[in-house]
């Protein structure tokens, strides 16, 4: 049986943390505008083998984390929710990626929104898409954090350098 105050503590969780990682997308495509952009291009060229390289990814680097998390000594465990850190940390860039993309979108359908908006709003759109009942917690949620993880690594392991729409950014 809930009560009113457990209804209410849920919702806050759940908007609290729809918007910590709206923000955390929207820092991440701020600070590293190269890596942001280039997991845009990653995620758009091919999508299935980003979902595929993050699954990979989490299989393995996820395993390693929950192994040594699991570990009695206490500079192991330290080690494995560095691994885990680090696994969300390539998922926050790729989301920024994904979000620019859909921006890019957006943008295309009503051009005269600017690139930091239609960033914000692909942010947004994508992490309201997670939190829709079954769809989104069982198809679209998972997809995207796998499609995130393996456009953020590639990202970050690429080394050429392009320029991204955010360095345009007008100042008022």
């Amino acid at each position: 049986m809930f009560i009113q105050g457990d209804v209410l503590a849920f919702v806050s969780l759940l908007l609290g943390t729809c918007f910590s990682a709206w923000a955390l997308t929207i820092a991440y495509g701020l600070l590293f505008p190269e890596r942001s952009e280039m997991a845009r291009q990653i995620i758009s060229d091919q999508p299935w083998k980003c979902v595929g390289r993050g699954a990979l990814i989490l299989a393995t680097a996820g395993f390693l984390s929950v192994v040594l998390i699991s570990a009695p000594n206490p500079v192991i465990k330290l080690v494995g929710w560095l691994v885990a850190l680090v696994i969300l940390l390539m998922a926050a860039l790729g989301l920024a990626g994904i979000a620019l993309n859909a921006g890019e979108r957006m943008r295309r359908m009503a051009p005269e929104t600017s690139h930091f908006a239609a960033f914000s709003r692909g942010a947004a759109f994508m992490i309201a898409g997670c939190i829709l009942p079954i769809v989104g917690w069982l198809a679209f949620g998972p997809l995207l954090f796998l499609a995130s993880i393996g456009a953020g690594v590639k990202s970050a392991l690429t080394r050429t350098h392009q320029s991204s729409p955010l360095t345009h950014l007008e100042t008022a």
